[in-house]
């Protein structure tokens, strides 16, 4: 198996076991969604939400309480029910919209027909009734109704039983209480002045919604009784009368009570706002409720796959805040999301995950391991170090491995760098990963990230561009040779890296400098050149005019021929010579050296009346001259300017000294110089095609001028203005 194809089965691997969490966890987080699992933790979630998002108080809602200051001021509790009718006396003074005695008055008394008097002179005034469960002698219920002769003076009477849950905390309120399915409900106290119509849903229980304890108006018993409360502040408003004094029971856990228990008046107190301001909380449907918590769990399971794993704490974290959160929002709006099932979920997914990512990575890398362990490797290391305990030991393997494959890097690194020629590694990209200290040498430091092709393109001259552009392209053939711009030459050649897989993963392109073979391959054809062309016409001619069958041979005409040839043959064995022996000079006067030149030239320049005139104004300067190789190069001049002349011509060698230099002219009145030939002028063999006015000159003025060169001057050559060619000699003159 190679890696692209291990790394498929781990990634399939991955895939079945996030597959399986997400049916796992998805079908106990719908379980726990629907058979209540979390009702518990929800319960204590809901507390809490509570304290953050209380309800607000229903501000028609007075309490009268009978608290500690109203025991001290009255008495022992029970009180004598004179002073409750004193009391509804003085509310029936202020005319308030309703009066609930929330006080069990159920044994009968002689005050009763007192307080029942007072009791018709109030509107709406409702008494509790309160059942027992279980009841006596097997009853389901025993039911405790208010005395006799204060039920009739009563408006109405509703039960008061107060609903709590399996923790023992109060957090719903059941509206109707039915002694059996076939009798009527009996509506709760706190609905008396709106009574449910919708009779079988009014016995399920409904969901609270609590204000902040101590939030609702609430005055003292004896206050009201001595009469310190205004009219004013009861006149409208729907009056409760109940126990708030802490030694006298009838008090209950709420979720807003923070560790201190509720008095019975004041949690219906909170019923009766619920049911003025529609505070129940709602429930969502089954169906929205097992969306909202699921979402978390699958926003979770599909982050695995695009979240880092050090980022996926943080994200547990954030969500478990944005499902309480969205718990919290909720319930302002009076619907309550469980947040049980969603965390749970989280809960679960999270390691879930982690334990079935972790055990897949750990069979992966086993089976890596172990295969990278049969493979042939470089003697550098032993990757089976001693093992502990199963994770130590995949550590101490996995250590091992990248250590040897650091070392198989290194080794590989250095080998590179070893190369004589420059070495470029590029990948799939075609961008420059990897380079050797030839390639820096050649080309630069700063080729990392660069493309091959366009770094190849740069130090490519203009005419190998294209080649080496459909070369990189297309690597079929084994090399290609290209030339640089600063005149270097290169063999390159391209190989492709390829992984375990036999992909395609980059690029080595390999440039050999054959910079000295171009050479020596140039001087092969220009000495092919010489051979074919300039040295083959002159011997053919005599050839030919040995041929002719005259009787008198034109010896002249052989005898100029051959010294061509043998000039030719001079100028480029001299040049050979220069490239391979020092520069020797000797102090010579440059007149003289002009002088002997011209006289070696009399016999040709004589059979066509072509005169050499030498004017020296540099007072017999000296120069540092190699003698016979600038003896040679003035000859070829003088030679030039001789067989370009018109019969009965002159040629002019003019010789000064100015700024400490030596300048030799030598001017002829024949046709001039070809101009499309100027430019390369003193190129080997640049005559050749270039003109019919300068056919032959090609090797002749390069020698002089790699002559002048060897002696730190200059040569130029141009049209004078009054016709003809001149060239303008510059030679340091001696010290």
């Amino acid at each position: 198996m190679n890696k692209g194809s291990g790394t498929a089965a781990l990634r399939r691997r991955f895939q079945i076991e996030w597959a399986v969490v997400a049916m796992i966890a998805s079908a106990i987080i719908i379980a726990a969604t629907l058979g209540g699992w979390t009702r518990p933790a929800d319960d204590l979630l809901y507390d809490a939400a509570m304290r953050v998002a209380p309800a607000p108080p229903d501000p028609d809602i007075l309490i009268i309480a009978v608290d500690e200051p109203s025991l001290q001021a009255l008495g022992r509790w029970p009180w004598p029910r004179r002073l409750h009718a004193q009391l509804i006396d003085r509310l029936a003074q202020a005319h308030p919209a309703s009066v609930t005695l929330d006080l069990l008055l159920s044994e009968p008394e002689a005050d009763d027909t007192v307080l029942a008097a007072a009791m018709v002179r109030i509107d709406h005034l409702y008494l509790p009734v309160q059942f027992i469960q279980p009841g006596r002698d097997g009853r389901a219920f025993d039911r405790i109704d208010p005395a006799p002769a204060l039920l009739g003076a009563a408006d109405d009477v509703g039960h008061a039983n107060t609903q709590m849950d399996g923790d023992g905390t109060v957090r719903s309120a059941v509206l109707c209480f039915a002694a059996d399915k076939q009798a009527r409900p009996l509506p709760h106290l706190m609905t008396m002045a709106a009574a449910p119509t919708n009779w079988p849903s009014c016995l399920e229980p409904e969901r609270l919604r609590f204000a902040a304890p101590e939030s609702f108006a609430t005055v003292s018993f004896a206050s009201v009784l001595r009469g310190e409360v205004p009219n004013a502040l009861i006149a409208g408003r729907r009056v409760l009368i109940g126990v708030t004094a802490q030694g006298l029971g009838d008090r209950y856990p709420v979720p807003t009570s923070n560790g201190s228990n509720m008095p019975g008046v004041e949690i219906n107190a909170n019923i009766a706002s619920a049911r003025a301001l529609g505070h129940w909380v709602r429930h969502p449907h089954v169906l929205a409720a097992l969306a909202m918590a699921l979402i978390p769990a699958w926003l979770l399971l599909l982050a695995f796959w695009r979240v880092r794993p050090r980022s996926v704490n943080l994200l547990v974290l954030g969500l478990a805040v944005l499902v309480l959160g969205t718990s919290i929002a909720a319930l302002t709006a009076n619907l309550w999301i469980a947040p049980g099932p969603a965390l749970l979920g989280l809960a679960l997914v999270y390691p879930l995950w982690g334990w079935r990512r972790l055990q897949a990575t750990s069979d992966y890398m086993a089976g890596e391991l172990a295969r990278l362990e049969r493979e042939e490797a470089l003697p550098i290391g032993d990757t089976r170090l001693a093992d502990a305990d199963l994770v130590t030991g995949q550590s101490n393997r996995l250590s091992g491995a990248i250590g040897q494959l650091r070392d198989l890097r290194r080794f590989v690194g250095d080998t590179l760098a070893g190369l004589p020629d420059p070495a470029l590694v590029s990948d799939g990209a075609g961008k420059v990963v990897l380079t050797n200290a030839a390639a820096d040498a050649a080309f630069g430091a700063d080729m990392q990230g660069q493309s091959t092709a366009t770094l190849l393109a740069g130090i490519a001259d203009e005419e190998s561009r294209t080649e080496l552009a459909r070369y990189l392209a297309d690597p079929g053939a084994a090399h290609i040779e290209f030339a640089t711009r600063d005149g270097r030459s290169f063999v390159l050649r391209r190989a492709a890296i390829l992984d375990a897989g036999s992909r395609p993963r980059g690029h080595v392109d390999y440039l050999t400098d054959i910079t000295s073979i171009a050479a020596a391959r140039r001087e092969r054809e220009e000495m092919l050149q010489l051979l074919s062309h300039d040295m083959r016409g002159p011997q053919a001619a005599i050839l030919a005019l040995l041929a002719t069958d005259q009787g008198d041979l034109d010896r002249a005409r052989i005898a100029r021929h051959a010294r061509q040839t043998l000039t030719l043959a001079d100028n480029f064995v001299d040049l050979a010579r220069m490239q391979e022996r020092a520069f020797a000079p000797e102090p010579v006067i440059a007149a003289d050296l002009a002088s002997e030149a011209a006289d070696s030239l009399w016999p040709v320049a004589r059979q066509r009346g072509v005169k050499i005139s030498v004017v020296d104004t540099s007072d017999c300067a000296f120069i540092a001259a190699e003698r016979e190789s600038l003896f040679r190069a003035l000859v070829n001049l003088f030679d030039n300017a001789v067989k370009y002349s018109p019969d009965n011509g002159t040629v002019t060698v003019e010789i000064e000294a100015a700024q400490g230099a030596l300048v030799i002219r030598i001017r002829d009145h024949g046709p001039g110089i070809d101009p499309a030939i100027l430019p390369h002028l003193f190129q080997r063999f640049a005559s050749e095609g270039k003109g019919a006015e300068v056919k032959g000159i090609g090797l002749g003025l390069n020698y002089v001028a790699a002559v002048v060169a060897r002696h730190g001057g200059t040569i130029a050559g141009a049209n004078a203005e009054a016709g003809g060619a001149e060239f303008t000699i510059t030679l340091p003159l001696e010290g």
